[in-house]
């Protein structure tokens, strides 16, 4: 039987232009496997031009893996995601705010846990 250890982190990341921008987790490390249970973020600016959304996404292969899009995000709205995600040694959970405004602060909170990695552990 696996083990499952608590995960939680939190993610907080200031803006300071108008662009596409990014914030994302620090690498999954090479011994282990994460499942996110639950995403939570929210934003303190309104999106503006661009496209104005945001999308949560997995990185870490040379491309975005998108999940899931907010059309249109409200300011200090709280947005979840609830289908376990999970991610493998290498890879980032993301949002991609199009366009953060200057000086947006976005914050993220990952809840789920991790195992040892080894061959063959999905469960």
């Amino acid at each position: 039987m696996t083990v499952k250890n608590a995960l939680r982190i939190p993610l907080q990341k200031k803006f300071t232009s108008n662009a596409l921008s990014v914030l994302e987790s620090e690498p999954v490390p090479v011994d282990k496997i994460y499942c996110i249970q639950q995403v939570a973020w929210e934003i303190d600016t309104a999106t503006s031009g661009g496209n104005t959304r945001v999308r949560l996404f997995i990185d870490g292969h040379g491309y975005n893996h998108y999940i899931q899009e907010q059309d249109g995000p409200s300011t200090n709205t709280l947005y979840t995601y609830s289908i376990p995600l999970w991610l493998v040694p290498g890879e980032m959970l993301a949002i991609e705010i199009d366009y953060a405004g200057t000086n947006t602060v976005a914050k993220m909170w990952l809840t789920g846990y991790w195992n040892k990695f080894s061959e063959g552990i999905i469960t």
